[in-house]
């Protein structure tokens, strides 16, 4: 059995686990993103690959949309549209 740890120990363990939860939420954040400019990309194949992309996905168009602004499209900064 390991031994019971001291509260340092919680504290660097808690600080870890912290660390590791922050880079999880970004690396999902960075997925996010790239994902839906990608499908910005694709929904402006054709006409009507908006509701192409929709039906793939299992949503409704609005959802492509919404997703889609606010990802925004992969020509634009993402940092630009936080100010």
């Amino acid at each position: 059995m390991t031994p019971r740890p001291d509260e340092k120990a919680r504290a660097e363990l808690r600080a870890l686990v912290a660390k590791a939860s922050q880079r999880r939420e970004s690396e999902r954040e960075r997925v996010e993103t790239e994902f839906w400019q990608e499908i910005d990309r694709l929904q402006k194949s054709y006409h009507g690959a908006q509701q192409d992309v929709a039906d793939a996905l299992g949503v409704k168009r609005n959802q492509v949309l919404r997703q889609t602004k606010r990802y925004g499209s992969a020509d634009q900064d993402p940092a630009a549209d936080n100010g």
